[in-house]
């Protein structure tokens, strides 16, 4: 969006509506980052710790 504004000349109303935006862009990258990092966590981890176990019991 900051690309967007810096190559063209905007209207108020594009400049108020690109001001309302920006929160919810915000918001959008922050919950996508949380869902990639539950994903990571629910995913990867229990994934990890079978494999820890085999090796700690000495590779069953």
């Amino acid at each position: 969006m900051e690309e967007l504004a810096g190559r063209v000349q905007l209207r108020e109303e594009q400049e108020a509506e690109l001001a309302e935006l920006r929160p919810k862009a915000q918001q959008w990258r922050k919950r996508k980052k949380r869902n990639a990092d539950r994903y990571r966590v629910e995913t990867l981890l229990p994934i990890g710790l079978r494999c820890w176990r085999r090796w700690r019991v000495g590779g069953r």
